[in-house]
């Protein structure tokens, strides 16, 4: 017996082969008599779909990307759950890569995501690489940038608004008497570490706060890098009265350099940092922190991501800025 196509179930419904595809994929408007007709048909000629017929003739993988830039980052992988959960709503498979902020590393995972033809990439860039990532989009697949942008390539993007994080921890820890602050902040390579440095940078302007060059360490958002910075911080001839961290994970290691040091905190100098509270909801005393909106950003990262598979026409690129806030722990003191 001759195995039923979806030309025969077209035929049969009395409607085009593409209005019949529609419906079997579930992508773009059909009509309620159009999309009952074919539902009808496939069901009066045995008609069934096969995942790899399927596939090949929609270029449809049921497979979707997230590359995140560090897999031991609790912040990164709240927000890759959140994401996992919409892929498999979707009835499609999370195909998981890191890259560590290597943009060798990324280049890798991005030709490997080339070759697997996902249906969308959600992305945490290294900020480079831009050419491949060009080459995904015109292939008319979905890229969601989160944290960071990919330089002088357009879509959509979902980060904090770093700046104004950054300089509003600065502007605090002055608030409470601070004039000798030392910053510890990833890098200049991605929009994530340029807009933390200057947000700080801008903050120490205009607060005529200290400027001295010795405040600022560079971490590459690295826990030894960060644990180094702090060390060097603490035995400079005049040490600062307060440190702020750019990110949770060079957080951890400016606490392993107090501790080795036996600095206290809050008593000896005040510490603030940029990230998460669930990270650190067991420290004592308890961190203050300039907090991310981490579920938002995973719920509206997945929804743009369910948007841009399910809706077939044109819209513009999405960018959503959140603006952290402020949780005041007892980290921090007067001076």
């Amino acid at each position: 017996m001759r195995k039923v196509t979806i030309k025969d179930v077209a035929e049969h419904a009395g409607v085009s082969v593409g209005t019949a595809s529609k419906v079997m994929n579930d992508k773009g408007y059909v009509s309620k008599a159009s999309h009952d007709a074919v539902m009808k048909a496939t069901m009066e000629l045995g008609y069934s779909v096969n995942a790899n017929a399927r596939s090949l003739k929609t270029s449809k993988s049921n497979k979707i990307a997230v590359l995140t830039s560090d897999i031991s980052n609790p912040y990164l992988m709240s927000i890759a759950k959140e994401v996992e959960e919409m892929i498999r709503s979707l009835d499609s498979h999370m195909v998981l890569l890191s890259h560590n902020d290597n943009p060798e590393t990324e280049r890798s995972s991005l030709n490997i995501i080339i070759e697997q033809q996902v249906d969308a990439l959600v992305i945490i860039p290294t900020g480079q690489n831009g050419d491949l990532i060009e080459k995904i989009k015109n292939t008319n697949t979905p890229v969601i940038a989160i944290d960071r942008e990919v330089d002088e390539v357009e879509t959509d993007l979902i980060v904090d608004d770093n700046f104004f994080g950054s300089y509003e921890s600065i502007k605090y820890l002055h608030s409470l008497g601070h004039e000798n602050i030392g910053v510890i902040y990833g890098h200049e390579k991605n929009s994530i570490g340029r807009d933390r440095l200057y947000g700080a940078m801008e903050a120490i302007k205009d607060g005529n706060i200290n400027d001295d060059p010795s405040f600022l360490h560079e971490a590459d958002f690295r826990e030894d890098l960060a644990y180094r910075a702090a060390i060097e911080l603490l035995m400079q001839p005049v040490p600062p009265t307060a440190i702020y961290c750019c990110n949770n994970t060079m957080t951890k290691g400016v606490l392993k350099a107090l501790k080795d040091q036996e600095i206290r905190v809050p008593e000896d100098i005040s510490l603030i940092a940029f990230g998460d509270n669930e990270q650190w909801e067991l420290m004592e005393p308890a961190l203050t922190l300039m907090t991310q909106p981490m579920k938002r950003i995973g719920i509206e990262a997945s929804i743009l991501l369910k948007n841009r598979l399910k809706f077939t026409e044109e819209y513009p690129k999405q960018k959503k800025v959140m603006k952290p806030s402020l949780i005041e722990g007892d980290s921090c003191k007067s001076i």
